[in-house]
């Protein structure tokens, strides 16, 4: 069962949190800071650099980013650009990304706690992710 939830927070893809205040929106979003704020079980996604724009936060795999959000009505696939990992420590703490709905293509991880600006050469090509128990680096 696919589990995901739509809320403002902060996080991006290195291994430091940036101190910039949550910007990203949708629709019955709510708005949060989280500077300090212990793992929430979430992978989270937003659509710019910096925690900018629309975002999108999961519990669990989603083989689809065509439908996220509270509605399920908003389409994130191909448009992350800035990432979160906050889920919790342990088994299932990872998360593998792909570049092709259903898990398929390339793919990359992000380990548990990881945040930063999605890079470059994935920057608006990740279409599903997996929630797994090492990224294997």
């Amino acid at each position: 069962m696919r589990k995901f939830r739509t809320l403002l927070a902060v996080g991006t893809l290195t291994a430091a949190l940036l101190a910039v205040p949550a910007t990203a929106t949708t629709a019955g979003a709510a708005t949060a800071d989280a500077s300090g704020v212990a793992a929430d079980g979430n992978y989270w996604v937003w659509e710019h650099t910096n925690r900018g724009g629309a975002a999108c936060g999961w519990s669990g795999n989603d083989a689809d980013w065509r439908t996220c959000g509270s509605s399920g009505t908003f389409n994130m696939n191909d448009k992350a650009s800035s990432w979160w990992n906050n889920g919790y420590a342990g088994s299932l703490g990872d998360v593998r990304v792909y570049e092709d709905i259903n898990y398929g293509g390339a793919s990359t991880c992000a380990p548990n706690g990881s945040a930063g600006n999605i890079p470059w050469e994935w920057n608006d090509r990740i279409s599903s992710h997996k929630w797994v128990t090492n990224c294997g680096y």
